[in-house]
């Protein structure tokens, strides 16, 4: 008990308040938005285009599940944050855990696993350490926030490391329709779930949508492009020109319209999804045949 009082204790907030400093500001806002899910999100859509496209679909889905886990777990526990005159930042929702660090100690741990690689651990560990510490800096989660997240995120990275083949095996089997209807069913599932534990949010619309048009999509990759990785240097900085441009371009114009009307963002959510895992890759694809045709 002890321990938990002082994980979830004012105190530790209080002190990085005494110490703050514009410069220290600065530095740790720009951490914790590198340790937002967005950011995550981007780096696997380059890992997918650009690298293995298998470990970044799945680094994808991590990402999306463990933002999933992080909205479920706070409805549930329903624990507030430290008081908000401590807060550098602007959030609303309850405290445990934290989505930054279970997002980022999710895909870090699943990349991890994947490589096998010390540099890749430590980096992750830094990365993951480093977010963590913003975000009790910035005054919005105590420790015990951020060791709850970190705790989670690697229980998600874990399970679905050693999940993945057998789900993936599982899934090749079904026939076309029944891999439409299970990208649709399970989202709509996992929304559903979060629901009973509170009002509907509009987080938990947005991230069903995101993951039922990347599943389809995915699906539709599958079945009608199935792009294969590549080494080539102009190939790899197209891709990510591509992906980068295109997915941009959807973020702005849909950010724009949403103002006029708020259905929009829905639908931006929508396109980003299965932009990200179909409409890139068959723009790139095509140009590179053209390039192999030249």
């Amino acid at each position: 008990m002890e321990l938990i009082q002082f994980l979830f204790n004012d105190n530790i907030n209080i002190y990085f308040h005494n110490i703050e400093n514009p410069i220290l500001d600065i530095f740790f806002k720009i951490l914790t938005d590198l340790g937002s899910e967005p950011v995550y999100i981007l780096i696997a859509s380059l890992i997918f285009w650009c690298y293995d496209r298998k470990m970044g679909i799945r680094a994808l889905y991590v990402i999306l599940f463990s933002a999933y886990i992080a909205l479920l777990a706070k409805t549930l526990f329903a624990m507030p944050r430290p008081p908000e005159y401590l807060h550098k930042v602007t959030e609303n929702e309850f405290g445990f855990p934290s989505g930054h660090a279970l997002v980022s100690s999710g895909f870090w741990g699943y990349i991890s696993i994947r490589f096998k690689k010390n540099w890749i651990i430590i980096v992750g560990i830094i990365a993951v350490v480093l977010v963590s510490l913003s975000r009790i800096y910035l005054g919005v989660h105590y420790p015990g926030d951020v060791i709850g997240g970190i705790v989670f995120g690697l229980i998600v990275a874990f399970v679905f490391s050693k999940g993945e083949t057998g789900i993936a095996s599982i899934i090749s089997r079904q026939d076309l329709i029944t891999k439409y209807l299970i990208a649709l069913f399970f989202p709509i599932l996992l929304v559903f779930i979060a629901s009973l534990t509170g009002d509907l949010a509009k987080e938990q619309i947005e991230l069903g949508l995101v993951m039922v048009s990347m599943w389809t999509g995915s699906i539709q990759e599958e079945e009608n492009i199935r792009f294969r990785d590549t080494r080539n240097r102009k190939h790899l900085i197209r891709r990510a020109f591509t992906g980068i441009f295109v997915m941009g371009s959807i973020f702005v114009v849909f950010e724009i319209l949403s103002l006029i009307n708020p259905a929009f963002n829905y639908i931006k959510y929508v396109l980003l999804g299965f932009s990200l895992v179909y409409v890139v890759p068959f723009i790139f694809t095509k140009l590179e045949i053209i390039d192999e045709n030249k």
